[in-house]
């Protein structure tokens, strides 16, 4: 072997002349000393070597003073190497029975392990680079070019990737060197120069680390840990770089060769190259074939049979973007239009020969640390490909669905199922579970409940709930939802993990990023509610499974914490969605009443109007209204609850947008529960019957007479009946007859100008009343609708909104115009107008109008003569 002090010309040419031989050129030849160990010293050293070692690792024990650097030291307490080390190639072959069979080898210290596989390693590069250096005819693949100076620099032809130099290294001297030594020798080079191997580019995957950063490394811990707003932080991800799409079909140059484990390099640097051929290649699930098999493919090449697959990067200068394929008798090289094509089938070979591998080593090992482990290295090639596409994302679920799906009935498939559902978390959380999946999940939440590995399985869940469309679709889905959240309320924190949950799934935002999540969750809440109490009889008898239910009433109740979220569980409540056993369950009473109350009390009409009878209502019950009332109650409530709750519900809809004719007029029904309520002194209540005496809304004088004495038996009642003479009075000297015709307000007139007008004297005979560019809102139409004689009003450029209109469309039945021009009124003021049959008139002038309501009110009102739509959606 030449001395690093030689220098070494190589012709090329030499051999195919005769001549073999090549010169040296010596400049400072310098004998180093060189002391050989004996072959005894070799075997004393070897035979103290730790035990499970292979004959080079032996040799490189007994060799380690001369193998290893010298300011390193061969001790046991080396640091733990990092996890890109540890990794192997994704795409190495292996021997399914070798690497059983490596298994069952006695394991010794991991540093021990680490520093022989390094010292092996540089042995046998050794070795390789001694016998390529007697091999002239390829020795430029590791000479370098002088310069005139003096200083080296690499060949342009030679190898500039060091991991591609290693990998010929090994297979030219057919040494079983892995590829975790090879890596420890040099890193992968750069993604932007040539494509590395998926194995490369791994990270710490989520079995690695502390899973508090999504739900806690244990049921218990993750109560106290705070959110995180990434909840894939730690997995690993793909390498940086452009995404591609799984390669199918695609036009490619084929050129074949029939060495394969001859270096490119030389082949490359030959002035006149093979014969290439153009095909259309087809990327089929177990080969790859050609649309025309003649030529260089006339026979498909089979993954299996595909010993190496790598990008040749030295080529991109000269735009020849190429890609080698090392099979058992030849190699093939596949070259593309650009870089892009090139890595896109390079990534895709790699995507379908890993796959069916997986498959075959899964399906087929009977050992199940083996089956982890190589689960593992699948699960961690699937994160970090940097492919993207529908199949992608659908083989290693189906690989991990099927290896689930074997030997369910063992009596250790729950274990099992735990042990590879920890290992595959980082999958299931970044991707989209099928069917038969959810079900193997919900199968394992449903058997082992307190054993259940819920760390791994959180992402999957809040991927179900903030993906999912309808729950229709996939029924699974939504039991495995069920079953996760059973399963978290049956530890010892249950209420605690149940809350954290839903904190979790909401995120730390005002507002959920993902609109699905509300939905979907409130829906599971409810179908495990109604599967729950369905076949139960009306008379409920509680019993000790039912507290398995109450965690989902639980659910509820946290999430009308959140007031993005109080609007859907609203509108989901609306019509009532319990049967009558459920609301009859004193257990589940008392969460929906927290729930009911919290509805109640938002000042949102959104919310609060979820309570009130609906379009759509079912006939049992109607509404919340009648759910909770106090005179026939359908909700296991004690009696003085039931009052304030339904009186809590009825104030925030009278001073909202329900103080109208209309509401008081459909819950005149309900008289009963107003006078049982109005006797606990509830302020809702006596308003609603004073309303009630003052608009006329109650038939019958005995009805009078039963709400006058509901209001006289009570302090409350009694001041507010007081209030109701002194306004009834008032209205008899408004509605007298005198006083003008014709009024105008000033510009700064406000809603208690209005107030102090109409009390101030008679105006029975006042026909046009002008509020134009006055401060008064919809407020003041309690007082307008006092007057009997109104015919023309004038609200230009006021802030007289909806509820406003829906009052004088009830109490102003002669209204003939009505101006509203730059008004905020929208369509829900428009739609009350739609029974003034007398309306002649109209101005809705830059307004919200939409051209549908338009054409609906032209219908409604044909005596309509005259309009003014202009900048609105009907103009």
């Amino acid at each position: 072997m030449p001395s690093n002090s030689q220098e070494i010309n190589v012709d090329v040419n030499s051999n195919e002349n005769g001549g073999g031989a090549f010169r040296t050129e010596p400049k400072e030849f310098k004998m180093d000393e060189i002391t050989y160990e004996t072959k005894d010293a070799v075997d004393a050293d070897a035979s103290n070597a730790p035990g499970g070692l292979n004959s080079d690792q032996r040799l490189a024990f007994a060799l380690r003073d001369f193998l290893r650097p010298a300011d390193s030291a061969l001790i046991v307490e080396t640091p733990a190497p990092t996890v890109e080390e540890k990794l192997p190639y994704i795409d190495e072959v292996v021997d399914v029975d070798n690497a059983v069979q490596s298994d069952e080898e006695p394991t010794t210290c991991p540093g021990t392990d680490e520093v022989l596989n390094n010292a092996a390693c540089r042995l046998r590069r050794w070795r390789a680079a001694s016998r390529k250096l007697r091999r002239p005819r390829i020795i430029n693949n590791l000479s370098a070019n002088n310069d005139s100076s003096g200083a080296v620099k690499s060949s342009q032809s030679g190898h500039t990737d060091l991991a591609d130099r290693l990998r010929n290294l090994a297979s030219a001297g057919s040494l079983s060197a892995s590829a975790g030594e090879l890596l420890s020798l040099a890193p992968p080079p750069p993604a932007a120069t040539a494509p590395p191997s998926p194995g490369c580019l791994l990270t710490p995957t989520l079995a690695d680390q502390s899973a508090a950063e999504y739900f806690g490394s244990s049921p218990e811990c993750c109560v106290e840990s705070s959110p995180k707003n990434d909840t894939s932080a730690g997995y690993p991800g793909p390498p940086p770089g452009p995404r591609y799409t799984l390669a199918t079909e695609g036009a490619l140059r084929v050129c074949c060769f029939q060495h394969t484990r001859t270096v490119v390099d030389k082949i490359l640097a030959a002035k006149f190259f093979r014969r290439w051929e153009t095909h259309v290649l087809c990327l089929l699930e177990d080969r790859v074939v050609s649309k025309t098999p003649s030529g260089l493919l006339e026979n498909p090449l089979t993954y299996s049979n595909m010993q190496e697959v790598y990008c040749i990067s030295r080529w991109d200068l000269a735009r020849k973007y190429c890609l080698r394929i090392v099979m058992s008798n030849g190699s093939l090289l596949l070259q593309a239009n650009d870089a892009y094509t090139r890595d896109q089938w390079y990534y895709s070979i790699i995507w379908r020969r890993n796959m069916i591998r997986y498959k075959n080593f899964l399906t087929k090992t009977a050992r199940k640390e083996v089956v982890l482990k190589e689960l593992k290295n699948m699960v961690d090639f699937a994160m970090t490909t940097p492919l993207q596409d529908e199949s992608v994302t659908r083989a290693p679920l189906q690989i991990l669905t099927d290896l689930l799906s074997e030997n369910k009935e063992s009596p250790d498939w729950e274990e099992w199922a735990e042990a590879a559902t920890t290992v595959a978390a980082p999958l299931l959380a970044e991707r989209c579970i099928n069917e038969e999946l959810c079900t193997l999940l919900a199968r394992l939440c449903q058997r082992r409940p307190r054993a259940a590995p819920l760390p791994a399985l959180a992402p999957a869940v809040r991927r179900v709930l903030t993906r999912n469309v309808d729950f229709g679709k996939a029924p699974s889905a939504r039991q495995f939802v069920k079953d996760y959240i059973r399963a978290l309320s049956a530890h010892n924190s249950g209420d605690s993990l149940v809350r954290r949950f839903v904190e979790v799934t909401h995120g730390n935002r005002a507002a959920c990023p993902h609109p699905r999540a509300a939905p979907n969750l409130a829906a599971v809440t409810l179908a495990a509610i109604d599967d729950y109490y369905r076949y139960h009889l009306a008379l409920h008898v509680c019993e000790d499974k039912e507290q398995e239910v109450m965690c989902f009433a639980d659910i509820l109740v946290h999430m009308c914490e959140y007031e993005d979220w109080l609007v859907v569980v609203g509108s989901l409540l609306q019509p009532v969605p319990f049967c009558p056993a459920a609301l009859g369950c004193p257990r589940l009473a008392q969460p929906l009443s927290t729930v009911l109350s919290r509805l109640a009390h938002d000042s949102r009409c959104a919310v609060h109007t979820c309570v009130i009878p609906s379009r759509a209502a079912r006939p049992y019950p109607p509404s919340w209204l009648r759910a909770v009332s106090p005179s026939e109650p359908i909700l296991k409530l004690p009696h003085k609850q039931l009052c304030q709750l339904w009186g809590d519900m009825l104030q925030m809809l009278l001073n909202c947008c329900c103080k109208r004719k209309s509401f008081l007029q459909s819950m005149s029904k309900q008289l009963p529960d107003f006078v049982i309520v109005a006797m606990t002194e509830h302020p809702a209540a006596l308003e609603g019957l004073c309303l009630m005496l003052e608009w006329e809304i109650t038939n019958g004088e005995q009805t009078q007479l039963e709400i006058i004495a509901a209001l006289q038996g009570t302090d409350a009642g009694q001041q507010h009946y007081r209030d109701l003479c002194e306004r009834q009075q008032t209205l008899q000297k408004l509605q007298a007859p005198g006083g003008p015709t014709r009024l105008a307000l000033p510009v700064r007139a406000t809603d208690a100008d209005v107030a102090a007008l109409l009390e101030g004297g008679a105006l029975g005979n006042l026909e046009c009343l002008s509020l134009a560019f006055t401060s008064v809102t919809s407020a003041c139409a309690h007082h307008l609708i006092k007057l009997p004689s109104l015919r023309y009003l004038n609200l230009w450029a006021t802030q007289f909104g909806d509820s406003g209109v829906q009052l004088l469309a009830e109490h102003l039945p002669r209204l003939q115009v009505l101006n509203l021009c730059e008004t905020p009124v929208s369509d829900k003021g428009v739609e009350a107008l739609y029974g003034l049959s007398s309306l002649r008139r109209i101005n809705l002038n830059s307004t919200k109008l939409s051209a549908g309501a338009f054409e609906v009110l032209r219908q409604r009102l044909p005596h309509l003569q005259e309009y003014d739509v202009r900048y609105t959606e009907a103009w």
